[in-house]
């Protein structure tokens, strides 16, 4: 007798093929219209310029790096963890009360 297949998840290892697929898919497309569009090229620039001014102040920049270096902190936890297991560990405890030992010694 055949065991009914389960319908199990895609796996978690190429789930960030889909985001980096479409992230590329975006840049090409804006690097193909500034590169046939000058108007839009000088649009494109000018934005990065005004960010780029934006993030290199003192307390975003600062705040930007602490933010991005937790990020990293974490995603490196979080596959660490995977691999490896949590490392949970339940620890058994008898809850013996005086009287039940004395209990337990007579009854044998």
């Amino acid at each position: 007798m055949m065991t009914p297949r389960v319908n199990q998840p895609a796996s978690p290892r190429h789930g960030w093929v889909s985001p980096v697929l479409w992230s590329l898919g975006f840049v090409a497309c804006l690097v193909a219209a500034c590169v046939f569009s000058p108007d839009l090229r000088e649009i494109v620039f000018e934005g990065l310029g005004y960010m780029w001014a934006f993030f290199t102040t003192p307390f975003i920049l600062e705040a930007s790096v602490f933010f991005i270096g937790i990020c990293v902190v974490l995603i490196i936890n979080n596959l660490r963890m995977e691999r490896e297991g949590d490392g949970w560990v339940e620890m058994e405890v008898k809850n013996d009360t005086p009287g039940e030992k004395e209990a337990a010694g007579q009854a044998e």
